[in-house]
């Protein structure tokens, strides 16, 4: 098992799909950087830069997932594991559908699957601290911080925090890391079966997504048709067991 943490990346999700497509990776690899560049968002769109934010990208065999798990749904999966780490920050968080995070009716962060090789990898960006963007530090935690080198260093504290949660569950046990340093560290001999236990098959977390999947209503999604994107209510969405909705008589599956 494989960490790496740089200061700067154009983005994590390329570095590491690369990484895979040029190297034989034989465990799960996690990178994740201080400041993306040209991070990547839903529909090939920009991931824009904020003041502090988390953006980390991470492979794992496929053989560690649930068998139960559609692979058309892989963002809903990983995001809900993740929502459910993040909320410790912030409980008024959920996951929109297919794979943005939102704060009550704002997007802070979204997520993104790729398979490549026997490899699954999602990367997640996510706003911790911007002033001009939505973030997890929302302008009312903001202001119970006296200054505004207090709302940065808390924000460094809370992305080294995340990270070390994400780590952690994947049984890769960092104690302290300076995020001023770069790391690039392998632990062997270290199996993660956070995914092949029971409460994180498809069934178990999927039945958690689905008790805020009514937030969803009030929403839009964009969806593609012959090369076209369109924007289109999510008013009369119905979900299904297999993670896809159906939306005027058309099955949409998320392929993000």
């Amino acid at each position: 098992m494989r960490f790496i943490w740089t200061q700067e990346l154009p983005s994590t999700q390329v570095w590491l799909s690369d990484y895979i497509r040029k190297n034989d990776l034989e465990s799960i690899c996690i990178v994740a950087t201080k400041e993306q560049t040209n991070g990547i968002g839903s529909r090939a769109n920009t991931w824009d830069k904020v003041s502090c934010g988390l953006y980390l990208s991470c492979a794992l065999p496929i053989a560690l997932l649930p068998k139960d798990l559609p692979r058309q749904s892989s963002s809903i999966y990983f995001g809900q594991i993740l929502l459910e780490l993040f909320r410790e920050f912030h409980n008024n968080l959920w996951l929109k559908w297919p794979n943005d995070f939102y704060l009550q009716d704002d997007k802070i962060g979204g997520l993104i699957t790729q398979y490549i090789k026997g490899f699954v990898v999602f990367g997640v960006g996510l706003n911790i601290f911007s002033e001009e963007k939505s973030s997890l530090l929302t302008g009312k935690m903001q202001n119970n911080l006296s200054k505004k080198d207090s709302v940065e260093s808390i924000s460094i504290e809370i992305l080294s925090q995340i990270i070390k949660k994400i780590l952690h569950f994947l049984s890769f046990n960092i104690v302290e890391f300076a995020l001023q340093k770069n790391i690039d560290t392998t632990l062997h001999g270290i199996t993660c079966n956070a995914f092949l236990q029971n409460n994180m098959t498809w069934y178990e977390v999927f039945s958690r997504y689905k008790q805020s999947f009514s937030k969803n209503h009030r929403f839009y999604t964009h969806i593609n048709e012959d090369g076209i994107t369109h924007k289109v209510s999510l008013q009369d969405a119905l979900l299904q067991n297999d993670g896809s909705i159906v939306l005027h008589d058309k099955i949409l599956y998320s392929l993000r």
